[in-house]
């Protein structure tokens, strides 16, 4: 009895043990079948790029914000960088690749369109401002998704000298978002140029993003209203006192509220009222910046750009004028510091433009002559 039962757990570890080997036969097959595809998975994943959108990145990432902070960010286009300079003046469309560079390792590429802006500085610069149109690839999960083109000013010539200029119309720009909200922020950036053209020559320059209008719309709860018909009475006295105050600050004559020059419109969706508020750009032609084209407006009296003309609406009452001009003594520590701590212009353009926006501020410690120079060269009808 002993023996037979011996004899069955024999046969029956047989039986486990050919089950066993069947089971690892099948194992074995569907190891052959699956390792050349993972192979190949792996060879195309090492083979994307990393300079190209990554998607997980994108997804994964917060909402990434251009305009938030002042460090300068860095970022490549590619196209016919001769055609464009041959081309400039016509303001043609051509096809570019952009790539923002997030940090060493991850950037956003996009098929873009870009062409040349500015009616004085298509003519007049070697290398003009541009639009980028992003209408056919978008940027999205950044604050910048949905809008269609964006403003880069570029360096113009390759002179030094155009370095300092394109710096100090940033600097203008931060300025004047320290006073205002209703602003265009600006971005500082580095740029690679890369020539698909036929000469192939590349550059490296700074530059600065413009915040686009649907932006500072979005930002302020408002919308655009075209400028064709805007009149002086149609304008937040509050705001447009600032703007005029900050023009007289930059010595700047190149703006004009009637009419819309240089400046954009924005009507709050906040209030009832139908007044709007003026939203300065373009301040090349201020003695702030001091460039070597810049000639005074033929509205204006003054002789040199560097000197300054109150170009705002007359007020009734001194008050008025007052509450703007305490409104810039509020702010001159940290425009004074904003001046002081540019790391990118040598330490001689900083003392400039200090003492430049230091001159206007003495003005403001005697506030019944600055009113008055204000009341005698302001405006009815501008």
């Amino acid at each position: 009895m002993l023996f037979k039962l011996e004899l069955m757990s024999v046969h029956q570890l047989g039986e486990t043990y050919c089950r066993l080997c069947s089971a690892i036969r099948r194992i074995i097959l569907v190891l052959l079948v699956l390792l050349p595809l993972c192979t190949f998975a792996q060879q195309n994943h090492e083979n994307v790029p990393k300079t190209s959108l990554l998607e997980p990145v994108s997804e994964t990432l917060e909402e990434l914000s251009i305009f938030k902070n002042d460090d300068p960010l860095k970022i490549t286009l590619k196209y016919d960088i001769t055609s464009f300079i041959r081309h400039k003046e016509k303001g043609e469309y051509l096809d570019a690749v952009f790539i923002m560079h997030l940090n060493p390792t991850d950037s956003i590429r996009k098929k873009i369109r870009l062409k040349a802006r500015g009616k004085f500085r298509r003519g007049h610069c070697f290398f003009p401002p541009i639009y980028l149109n992003f209408k056919t690839d978008p940027l999205e999960n950044t604050e910048l998704a949905g809008i269609k083109k964006i403003k880069l000013v570029t360096h113009c010539s390759s002179s030094k000298l155009y370095r300092k200029y394109i710096l100090k119309e940033y600097l203008a720009y931060r300025l004047y978002n320290i006073l205002s909200e209703n602003s265009f922020r600006v971005k500082l950036v580095n740029i690679e140029y890369i020539d698909t053209g036929k000469k192939q020559r590349n550059y490296q320059r700074l530059g600065f993003l413009i915040e686009p209008l649907e932006l500072i719309a979005k930002r302020t709860n408002s919308v655009e209203v075209q400028p064709e018909r805007i009149r002086g009475p149609d304008v937040v006295e509050e705001e447009s006192d600032v703007v005029s105050l900050f023009q007289y600050l930059i010595a700047n004559t190149d703006w004009r509220i009637k009419g819309g020059h240089n400046m954009k419109y924005l009507r709050s969706l906040s209030n009832t009222s139908q007044d709007v508020t003026p939203i300065p750009y373009d301040f090349d032609y201020s003695g702030f910046v001091g460039t070597s084209y810049a000639v005074p407006q033929t509205w204006t009296s003054i002789e040199n750009v560097k000197e300054r003309e109150y170009l705002g609406y007359c007020r009734n009452d001194d008050a008025d004028y007052q509450v703007a001009i305490d409104h810039f003594i509020k702010n001159k520590d940290e425009i004074m510091h904003t001046l002081k701590s540019f790391e990118y212009l040598d330490e001689k353009e900083r003392k400039y433009l200090m003492k430049f926006t230091e001159d206007f501020y003495k003005m403001t410690e005697r506030p019944k002559v600055l009113i008055n120079t204000l009341k005698r060269e302001c405006r009815t009808d501008f």
